[in-house]
């Protein structure tokens, strides 16, 4: 069974570190770059790490399959309804770019990263509420 308070304070940091890469966004690219990549950078690293903990958390803790990566635990979820399509896809790509920030930093192009914080912070409230609505059904169950 899924552990609601382990949930629910992992969704609570990623809410915060959201919320700070909100503030980033607002940075223009010049300034965000020159001022702010490397917290932009790591800021989005645990954001993502944040959602691939969560994930993996669920699966184990439901019993679906063992994901091969972090990219295919958003695919587990995908498979077994807790993530529509489109979102899950978007999340992979996450995983893929958490992967490049602590393997491949110096080839990352942090104004690219600035643009992508634009629709990309949705993406982590739609994983949030997601996962929200699983937790919330699973104690609805008698």
């Amino acid at each position: 069974m899924v552990d609601p308070d382990r949930v629910r304070r992992l969704l609570g940091s990623l809410s915060d570190y959201r919320d700070r890469l909100a503030e980033l966004r607002e940075m223009e690219t010049d300034a965000y770059v020159r001022e702010q990549a490397l917290a932009g950078r790591y800021l989005v690293q645990v954001s993502a790490q944040s959602c691939i903990d969560i994930a993996n958390h669920v699966i184990a803790s439901e019993g679906w399959r063992v994901p091969a990566d972090f990219r295919d635990a958003f695919t587990v979820l995908e498979e077994n309804g807790v993530l529509e399509p489109q979102l899950a896809e978007r999340l992979r790509a996450l995983a893929g770019l958490r992967n490049r920030l602590v393997h491949l930093y110096e080839e990352i192009d942090d104004a690219t990263v600035h643009r992508a914080l634009g629709a990309g912070l949705d993406d982590f409230d739609a994983f949030g509420a997601a996962v929200a609505r699983l937790v919330n059904d699973e104690a609805d169950r008698p």
